[in-house]
Protein backbone atom coordinates (compact mmCIF):
# COMPACT_ATOMS: atom_id res chain seq x y z
CA UNK A 1 0.00 0.00 0.00
CA UNK A 2 0.98 3.43 -0.62
CA UNK A 3 0.90 6.07 2.25
CA UNK A 4 1.46 9.36 0.92
CA UNK A 5 2.33 12.78 2.86
CA UNK A 6 1.94 15.76 0.26
CA UNK A 7 3.27 18.76 1.08
CA UNK A 8 1.64 21.22 -1.85
CA UNK A 9 4.34 24.40 -2.03
CA UNK A 10 6.96 21.49 -2.69
CA UNK A 11 4.76 19.15 -4.40
CA UNK A 12 6.12 20.02 -8.31
CA UNK A 13 9.53 21.43 -7.00
CA UNK A 14 10.70 18.29 -4.95
CA UNK A 15 8.97 15.74 -7.52
CA UNK A 16 9.09 17.64 -10.76
CA UNK A 17 6.46 15.78 -12.58
CA UNK A 18 4.26 16.68 -14.98
CA UNK A 19 0.74 15.94 -12.49
CA UNK A 20 -1.03 15.19 -16.03
CA UNK A 21 0.71 11.90 -16.89
CA UNK A 22 1.71 8.65 -15.31
CA UNK A 23 5.07 6.97 -15.67
CA UNK A 24 4.03 5.57 -19.38
CA UNK A 25 3.45 9.20 -20.45
CA UNK A 26 -0.28 8.64 -20.98
CA UNK A 27 -3.05 10.60 -19.57
CA UNK A 28 -4.61 8.08 -17.09
CA UNK A 29 -7.80 6.06 -18.57
CA UNK A 30 -10.49 6.99 -16.23
CA UNK A 31 -12.67 5.12 -18.76
CA UNK A 32 -10.71 2.04 -17.81
CA UNK A 33 -10.79 3.00 -14.21
CA UNK A 34 -14.52 2.93 -14.31
CA UNK A 35 -14.87 -0.63 -16.40
CA UNK A 36 -12.34 -2.45 -13.96
CA UNK A 37 -14.59 -1.31 -10.76
CA UNK A 38 -17.39 -2.40 -12.35
CA UNK A 39 -15.95 -5.89 -13.16
CA UNK A 40 -14.37 -6.21 -9.86
CA UNK A 41 -17.52 -5.70 -8.37
CA UNK A 42 -19.45 -8.03 -9.92
CA UNK A 43 -16.92 -10.51 -9.56
CA UNK A 44 -17.26 -10.10 -5.86
CA UNK A 45 -21.32 -10.58 -6.21
CA UNK A 46 -21.48 -7.05 -5.55
CA UNK A 47 -24.76 -4.80 -6.88
CA UNK A 48 -24.14 -0.91 -6.50
CA UNK A 49 -26.40 -0.36 -3.62
CA UNK A 50 -24.46 -3.22 -1.83
CA UNK A 51 -21.38 -1.33 -2.38
CA UNK A 52 -22.22 1.64 -1.57
CA UNK A 53 -23.42 0.28 1.97
CA UNK A 54 -20.44 -0.60 2.30
CA UNK A 55 -18.83 2.32 1.56
CA UNK A 56 -20.81 4.67 3.04
CA UNK A 57 -21.66 6.48 -0.16
CA UNK A 58 -24.48 6.97 -2.24
CA UNK A 59 -25.33 4.80 -4.80
CA UNK A 60 -25.14 7.44 -7.30
CA UNK A 61 -21.75 7.67 -6.66
CA UNK A 62 -21.09 4.16 -7.72
CA UNK A 63 -22.74 4.81 -10.63
CA UNK A 64 -20.87 7.76 -12.05
CA UNK A 65 -17.70 6.07 -10.80
CA UNK A 66 -18.29 3.30 -13.20
CA UNK A 67 -19.57 4.96 -15.97
CA UNK A 68 -16.78 7.04 -16.13
CA UNK A 69 -18.64 10.44 -15.50
CA UNK A 70 -16.52 10.65 -11.86
CA UNK A 71 -13.62 8.55 -9.69
CA UNK A 72 -13.56 7.54 -6.43
CA UNK A 73 -12.43 10.32 -3.86
CA UNK A 74 -8.82 9.42 -2.97
CA UNK A 75 -9.86 9.04 0.40
CA UNK A 76 -12.08 6.40 -1.01
CA UNK A 77 -9.42 4.37 -2.71
CA UNK A 78 -7.75 2.14 0.13
CA UNK A 79 -11.51 0.92 1.70
CA UNK A 80 -12.47 0.49 -1.98
CA UNK A 81 -9.40 -1.80 -2.90
CA UNK A 82 -10.26 -3.64 0.20
CA UNK A 83 -13.46 -4.57 -0.53
CA UNK A 84 -12.99 -5.17 -4.23
CA UNK A 85 -9.83 -7.23 -3.03
CA UNK A 86 -7.49 -5.66 -5.41
CA UNK A 87 -4.61 -3.31 -4.33
CA UNK A 88 -4.94 1.02 -4.96
CA UNK A 89 -2.19 0.53 -7.42
CA UNK A 90 -4.44 -1.85 -9.41
CA UNK A 91 -7.52 0.45 -9.86
CA UNK A 92 -5.19 3.60 -10.48
CA UNK A 93 -4.19 1.09 -13.50
CA UNK A 94 -7.67 -0.41 -13.95
CA UNK A 95 -5.13 -4.10 -14.09
CA UNK A 96 -4.17 -6.40 -11.34
CA UNK A 97 -0.95 -7.12 -10.08
CA UNK A 98 0.39 -3.58 -10.68
CA UNK A 99 3.54 -2.41 -8.83
CA UNK A 100 2.67 0.85 -6.48
CA UNK A 101 3.89 3.74 -8.24
CA UNK A 102 4.09 7.48 -6.61
CA UNK A 103 3.55 8.94 -9.67
CA UNK A 104 0.12 7.60 -10.21
CA UNK A 105 -1.05 8.44 -7.13
CA UNK A 106 -0.64 12.25 -7.93
CA UNK A 107 -1.73 11.55 -11.20
CA UNK A 108 -5.37 10.67 -9.79
CA UNK A 109 -5.29 13.16 -7.38
CA UNK A 110 -5.17 15.98 -10.23
CA UNK A 111 -7.32 14.15 -12.30
CA UNK A 112 -10.21 13.87 -9.25
CA UNK A 113 -9.94 17.45 -8.79
CA UNK A 114 -10.47 18.15 -12.82
CA UNK A 115 -13.19 16.00 -12.51
CA UNK A 116 -15.19 18.30 -10.35
CA UNK A 117 -17.48 20.16 -13.16
CA UNK A 118 -17.33 23.75 -12.14
CA UNK A 119 -20.81 24.52 -14.39
CA UNK A 120 -23.19 22.75 -11.85
CA UNK A 121 -21.80 24.82 -8.78
CA UNK A 122 -22.19 27.90 -11.18
CA UNK A 123 -25.67 27.01 -11.76
CA UNK A 124 -26.30 25.72 -8.10
CA UNK A 125 -24.87 29.23 -7.05
CA UNK A 126 -27.10 31.38 -9.66
CA UNK A 127 -29.97 29.07 -8.27
CA UNK A 128 -29.40 30.54 -4.53
CA UNK A 129 -29.28 33.82 -5.41
CA UNK A 130 -32.36 33.58 -7.24
CA UNK A 131 -34.13 31.93 -4.19
CA UNK A 132 -32.73 34.76 -1.94
CA UNK A 133 -34.07 37.49 -4.43
CA UNK A 134 -37.61 35.51 -4.72
CA UNK A 135 -38.07 35.68 -1.08
CA UNK A 136 -36.47 39.57 -0.92
CA UNK A 137 -39.41 40.42 -3.20
CA UNK A 138 -42.03 38.53 -1.17
CA UNK A 139 -40.92 40.69 1.53
CA UNK A 140 -41.08 44.06 0.05
CA UNK A 141 -44.67 42.75 -0.89
CA UNK A 142 -45.69 41.63 2.22
CA UNK A 143 -44.87 44.64 3.93
CA UNK A 144 -45.81 47.38 1.07
CA UNK A 145 -49.37 47.69 2.69
CA UNK A 146 -51.03 46.57 -0.94
CA UNK A 147 -52.88 43.80 -0.45
CA UNK A 148 -51.67 40.71 -1.33
CA UNK A 149 -53.89 37.20 -2.03
CA UNK A 150 -53.06 34.23 -0.11
CA UNK A 151 -52.24 32.53 -3.08
CA UNK A 152 -49.61 34.87 -4.62
CA UNK A 153 -47.71 34.71 -1.52
CA UNK A 154 -47.64 31.25 -1.62
CA UNK A 155 -46.89 31.11 -5.25
CA UNK A 156 -43.72 33.58 -4.64
CA UNK A 157 -42.32 31.49 -1.42
CA UNK A 158 -43.32 28.32 -3.10
CA UNK A 159 -40.53 29.27 -5.93
CA UNK A 160 -38.00 30.76 -3.57
CA UNK A 161 -38.46 27.06 -2.19
CA UNK A 162 -38.23 25.25 -5.37
CA UNK A 163 -34.81 27.27 -6.12
CA UNK A 164 -33.06 25.85 -2.81
CA UNK A 165 -34.15 22.10 -3.70
CA UNK A 166 -33.21 22.55 -7.09
CA UNK A 167 -29.69 23.82 -5.87
CA UNK A 168 -29.08 21.33 -3.06
CA UNK A 169 -30.17 18.30 -5.75
CA UNK A 170 -27.68 19.94 -8.05
CA UNK A 171 -24.90 19.76 -5.39
CA UNK A 172 -25.98 16.59 -4.23
CA UNK A 173 -26.22 14.58 -7.47
CA UNK A 174 -22.55 16.05 -8.51
CA UNK A 175 -20.49 16.42 -5.72
CA UNK A 176 -21.66 14.25 -2.87
CA UNK A 177 -20.42 11.01 -2.51
CA UNK A 178 -20.73 10.35 1.08
CA UNK A 179 -23.60 9.38 3.37
CA UNK A 180 -23.07 11.49 5.94
CA UNK A 181 -22.54 14.68 3.36
CA UNK A 182 -25.45 13.84 1.73
CA UNK A 183 -27.11 14.27 5.27
CA UNK A 184 -25.89 17.66 5.76
CA UNK A 185 -27.26 18.84 2.34
CA UNK A 186 -30.86 17.62 3.13
CA UNK A 187 -30.72 19.08 6.53
CA UNK A 188 -29.48 22.23 5.31
CA UNK A 189 -32.37 22.18 2.89
CA UNK A 190 -34.94 21.56 5.36
CA UNK A 191 -33.30 24.69 7.48
CA UNK A 192 -33.61 27.17 4.82
CA UNK A 193 -37.42 25.57 3.60
CA UNK A 194 -38.15 26.10 7.48
CA UNK A 195 -36.89 29.55 7.71
CA UNK A 196 -38.61 30.86 4.68
CA UNK A 197 -42.17 28.88 6.12
CA UNK A 198 -41.90 30.09 9.60
CA UNK A 199 -41.69 33.91 8.12
CA UNK A 200 -44.66 33.00 5.56
CA UNK A 201 -46.90 31.51 8.25
CA UNK A 202 -45.98 34.63 10.90
CA UNK A 203 -46.95 36.82 8.48
CA UNK A 204 -50.03 35.23 7.49
CA UNK A 205 -51.64 34.45 10.67
CA UNK A 206 -50.04 37.67 13.14
CA UNK A 207 -48.05 39.96 11.04
CA UNK A 208 -49.87 41.54 8.54
CA UNK A 209 -53.54 41.31 9.75
CA UNK A 210 -55.75 43.86 10.85
CA UNK A 211 -57.14 44.24 14.61
CA UNK A 212 -60.48 42.91 15.31
CA UNK A 213 -62.99 43.39 18.01
CA UNK A 214 -65.00 39.94 18.17
CA UNK A 215 -61.79 37.64 18.75
CA UNK A 216 -63.02 34.23 19.83
CA UNK A 217 -65.23 31.50 19.47
CA UNK A 218 -64.86 28.84 22.15
CA UNK A 219 -67.98 26.91 20.61
CA UNK A 220 -66.83 23.28 19.17
CA UNK A 221 -68.42 23.12 15.25
CA UNK A 222 -70.06 26.82 15.32
CA UNK A 223 -68.15 27.52 12.59
CA UNK A 224 -67.76 24.56 10.64
CA UNK A 225 -71.47 24.65 10.85
CA UNK A 226 -72.00 28.13 9.89
CA UNK A 227 -69.49 27.41 7.05
CA UNK A 228 -71.76 24.17 5.72
CA UNK A 229 -75.12 26.17 5.77
CA UNK A 230 -73.98 29.69 4.48
CA UNK A 231 -70.92 28.46 1.92
CA UNK A 232 -69.09 31.12 -0.03
CA UNK A 233 -65.46 30.97 -1.72
CA UNK A 234 -63.73 32.68 0.57
CA UNK A 235 -64.67 30.60 3.92
CA UNK A 236 -64.89 27.51 1.80
CA UNK A 237 -61.30 28.17 0.70
CA UNK A 238 -59.52 30.23 3.26
CA UNK A 239 -61.87 29.18 6.59
CA UNK A 240 -61.89 25.56 5.96
CA UNK A 241 -59.81 24.52 3.17
CA UNK A 242 -57.03 27.06 4.22
CA UNK A 243 -56.73 25.79 7.69
CA UNK A 244 -56.34 22.49 6.58
CA UNK A 245 -53.65 22.90 4.44
CA UNK A 246 -51.83 25.76 6.07
CA UNK A 247 -50.22 23.84 9.07
CA UNK A 248 -48.98 20.83 7.37
CA UNK A 249 -45.56 21.75 6.48
CA UNK A 250 -45.28 22.16 9.88
CA UNK A 251 -45.66 18.48 10.24
CA UNK A 252 -43.05 17.46 7.73
CA UNK A 253 -40.16 19.75 9.49
CA UNK A 254 -41.38 18.27 12.60
CA UNK A 255 -40.98 14.84 11.15
CA UNK A 256 -37.73 15.10 8.68
CA UNK A 257 -35.90 18.24 10.53
CA UNK A 258 -36.87 18.00 14.25
CA UNK A 259 -37.17 13.91 14.02
CA UNK A 260 -40.49 13.86 15.78
CA UNK A 261 -42.11 10.92 14.55
CA UNK A 262 -43.79 8.94 17.40
CA UNK A 263 -47.63 9.54 16.92
CA UNK A 264 -49.43 10.75 20.31
CA UNK A 265 -45.97 13.12 20.77
CA UNK A 266 -46.12 14.19 17.05
CA UNK A 267 -50.29 15.17 17.10
CA UNK A 268 -49.60 17.01 20.94
CA UNK A 269 -47.01 19.37 19.44
CA UNK A 270 -49.35 19.77 16.86
CA UNK A 271 -51.57 20.67 18.77
CA UNK A 272 -49.59 22.97 21.07
CA UNK A 273 -48.82 25.15 17.69
CA UNK A 274 -51.66 26.04 16.43
CA UNK A 275 -52.76 26.54 19.94
CA UNK A 276 -50.09 28.80 20.53
CA UNK A 277 -51.08 30.93 17.43
CA UNK A 278 -54.96 30.92 18.34
CA UNK A 279 -53.80 32.49 21.95
CA UNK A 280 -51.00 34.90 20.12
CA UNK A 281 -54.52 36.31 17.35
CA UNK A 282 -56.66 36.53 20.72
CA UNK A 283 -54.16 38.28 22.79
CA UNK A 284 -53.19 40.91 20.07
CA UNK A 285 -56.65 41.14 18.57
CA UNK A 286 -55.51 40.49 15.28
CA UNK A 287 -57.67 36.95 14.74
CA UNK A 288 -60.01 35.07 15.76
CA UNK A 289 -59.36 32.71 18.86
CA UNK A 290 -61.95 29.82 17.48
CA UNK A 291 -61.82 26.51 18.45
CA UNK A 292 -63.25 25.09 14.76
CA UNK A 293 -59.59 26.77 13.72
CA UNK A 294 -58.04 24.64 15.96
CA UNK A 295 -59.78 21.17 15.54
CA UNK A 296 -59.07 21.40 11.61
CA UNK A 297 -55.49 22.87 11.66
CA UNK A 298 -54.85 19.53 14.84
CA UNK A 299 -56.93 17.53 11.89
CA UNK A 300 -54.88 18.40 8.96
CA UNK A 301 -51.63 17.99 10.28
CA UNK A 302 -52.75 14.61 11.83
CA UNK A 303 -53.71 13.35 8.33
CA UNK A 304 -50.79 14.37 6.95
CA UNK A 305 -48.62 13.14 9.17
CA UNK A 306 -50.73 9.29 9.12
CA UNK A 307 -49.90 9.43 5.03
CA UNK A 308 -46.69 10.60 5.17
CA UNK A 309 -45.56 8.08 7.66
CA UNK A 310 -47.78 5.38 5.70
CA UNK A 311 -45.46 6.53 2.11
CA UNK A 312 -42.05 6.74 4.10
CA UNK A 313 -42.92 2.95 5.46
CA UNK A 314 -43.50 2.19 1.57
CA UNK A 315 -40.54 3.78 -0.03
CA UNK A 316 -38.36 2.08 3.16
CA UNK A 317 -39.58 -1.84 3.02
CA UNK A 318 -38.88 -1.71 -0.94
CA UNK A 319 -35.72 -0.09 -0.65
CA UNK A 320 -34.92 -3.26 2.16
Amino acid sequence: MIIIVIRKDKLYKNLNLKIKYNTKGNIMDKQKIAKFIKQKRKENNLTQEELAKKLYVTEKAISRWETGRGTPDISLLLPLSEILNVSVADILNAKEKTKDNINDVINYIEINKQEKNKMPMIISTILYILSILTFLTYLKLEYSGIYINYLLRLFIVLIASLFIIISNYIINTNYIEKIGDTRKIKKLTHIILFLYYSILIFNMTLFSRNKIVINYNIKPFKTILNIINNPTYYNLTIDLLGNFLIFMPINYFLIELFRVKKPLKNIFISFVIVLLFEILQYIFKIGVFDVDDLIICTLGMTMFYIIYMKIKSKTNQKKN
